[in-house]
C-alpha cells in the first residue's frame, strides 16, 4: 500500500511539474483595459458650505401689490414684500425714514441678510448687485435679475437697489 501511495504522489508531482513548465512557455496575453471595478472611484463626500453670517436679520411686515405698496410702506412697521409681476424679483421695500436707511444702503457685495415672513422664501440672501437709480422714474424693468431686490430712498432724488440671491450651498462664489 505504501508503494502505491508513493507511486501516486510521484505521478501527481510529475503532472504538476509538467503543467507548471508548459504554462510558462506560452506567450502571456496582451494587457486588457481595466475592468469597471478596477477603474471605479468613490463619490467624494464634502461638508455643505455653511451660509454666510447675516449682517442684518429682518422679518417682512406684509405683502403688497405694486399698486398698494405706498399705503403699506406708510405704516412704518418694517419692510414689505412687493409683487411686481411674474418672472420678476420680489421687491423688498422700506421707507428711509421708517428704518430702511439704517440697513439697506449699508450692504456691500457679498454681504448676507436673513429674511423671513410673508412674501419671501425664508433664508439667507447674499448681495450680488448694487445700484443707485432716480426716484419716481425707475421702472420694474430696471430691477436687477436676482431673487429679491431691496429698495429704499437715500436722498430726495435717489434710491438704492440691492440685488440679492438666496444662498445656495452648492454654488461657490
Amino acid at each position: 500500500m505504501k508503494r502505491m501511495l508513493a507511486a501516486l504522489v510521484v505521478a501527481a508531482a510529475a503532472v504538476l511539474a509538467l503543467t507548471l513548465l508548459s504554462s510558462g512557455s506560452e506567450p502571456s496575453p496582451l494587457p486588457s483595459a481595466p475592468t469597471a471595478l478596477q477603474s471605479a472611484t468613490l463619490d467624494q463626500v464634502s461638508k455643505p458650505i455653511p451660509p454666510p453670517k447675516p449682517k442684518f436679520v429682518r422679518t417682512i411686515f406684509a405683502t403688497s401689490s405694486l399698486k398698494r405698496s405706498e399705503l403699506m410702506l406708510d405704516f412704518c412697521k418694517g419692510p414689505i414684500a412687493v409683487f411686481v409681476g411674474e418672472h420678476r424679483p420680489r421687491l423688498i421695500a422700506e421707507h428711509d425714514y421708517c428704518g430702511g436707511l439704517a440697513w439697506i444702503p449699508k450692504l456691500d457685495k457679498g454681504d448676507a441678510i436673513k429674511l423671513s415672513g410673508d412674501g419671501v422664501q425664508d433664508g439667507t440672501y447674499v448681495v450680488t448687485t448694487l445700484g443707485h437709480v432716480p426716484r419716481r422714474t425707475t421702472k420694474v424693468r430696471d430691477l436687477p435679475d436676482t431673487d429679491i431686490v431691496l429698495q429704499t430712498c437715500i436722498s430726495h432724488n435717489t434710491m438704492v437697489l440691492v440685488g440679492m440671491d438666496l444662498f445656495d450651498p452648492g454654488v461657490s462664489s
